[in-house]
């Protein structure tokens, strides 16, 4: 485990990318911090979507992804790209 000293510190505004599988509806994404949606096949041809965009802190990408538990699109993964 652990000590509080070595946990990340990346509370505050951040690009993120989540995939998930299956389709998104791109007006969903206008309504949602205005994150970039994009999509992509997997290996087998099964779409996937991309979300991309800056979040003010983490509280928002929690929003992002209750959004998503909510509609029933499984999150493949969840990536900071940068911190500010």
């Amino acid at each position: 485990m652990r000590s509080p000293s070595e946990l990340p510190k990346d509370h505050g505004p951040a690009v993120y990318r989540v995939r998930v599988r299956g389709r998104l509806d791109v007006k969903w994404a206008r309504d949602v911090s205005g994150m970039e949606v994009t999509e992509e096949c997997d290996p087998a041809g099964e779409p996937r979507t991309i979300l991309v965009g800056h979040l003010p802190d983490q509280a928002a990408l929690l929003g992002v992804l209750n959004a998503l538990y909510e509609m029933h699109l499984p999150v493949l993964s969840v990536d900071c790209l940068n911190g500010e």
